[in-house]
């Protein structure tokens, strides 16, 4: 266990030392991840055996002027059987996840808080150190936004996308699982002007039986 927590120290310095990267470059890596995770999937989905695993999480997470408190749940766990296309130490699993959110502005002229609801297929990569499972997880999906100006943000569209990405432990059984995440919402300039959350958070998922 002390090698995982060693392991998942490490993922974390390296995950803040990219956010420390322009904006602008990390969500371009997030949804280029998100893309390819997605389509992955998609090509191999003959190969994944999708079984019902019911989880929900409670993610905090603040960007520069915003807050945000969400809940998330899956009903669906797709595992990707053997395959050559993945190192073999190496897990694949599929997670559908509704994610319902509430977001608060410190300041600004526009709302001050703003509901959200997305969609989002999170492609999870899981290795094995000692007893607990390190993972990086990556997602793309759509997202409603009850307002289209929040704080000092103009969005235009209700319609937007949220793209997450994430380091995560949890026990070998994955009943829990603790995360550090980025999530970037925009709407992909549908409209202009389009000025996109990154919210930087913690978050807590466990099994329900």
């Amino acid at each position: 266990m002390k090698n995982a927590f060693t392991a998942t120290f490490f993922c974390l310095l390296a995950a803040q030392s990219s956010f420390a990267i322009d904006n602008e470059t990390l969500k371009s890596t997030v949804v280029a991840a998100g893309i390819l995770t997605n389509s992955f999937a998609i090509l191999n989905r003959n190969a994944l055996d999708c079984k019902n695993n019911f989880q929900i999480g409670y993610q905090a997470a603040k960007d520069e002027e915003l807050s945000s408190h969400s809940v998330n749940f899956s009903s669906m766990d797709c595992k990707l059987g053997a395959t050559t296309l993945l190192p073999q130490s190496l897990s694949f699993d599929i997670l559908p996840t509704l994610s319902g959110s509430v977001w608060n502005a410190d300041a600004g002229p526009y709302a001050k808080q703003a509901f959200s609801l997305a969609l989002i297929p999170m492609g999870r990569y899981g290795l094995q150190v000692g007893s607990a499972i390190v993972d990086f997880s990556v997602g793309l999906g759509p997202t409603l936004v009850s307002e289209t100006d929040i704080g000092t943000r103009q969005k235009s569209t209700n319609f937007q996308f949220t793209d997450e990405m994430g380091f995560g432990i949890s026990d070998l059984n994955q009943r829990a699982r603790l995360a550090f995440t980025y999530r970037h919402v925009s709407n992909a300039d549908i409209k202009l002007p389009n000025n996109g959350v990154n919210f930087l958070g913690l978050g807590l998922t466990l099994k329900v039986d």
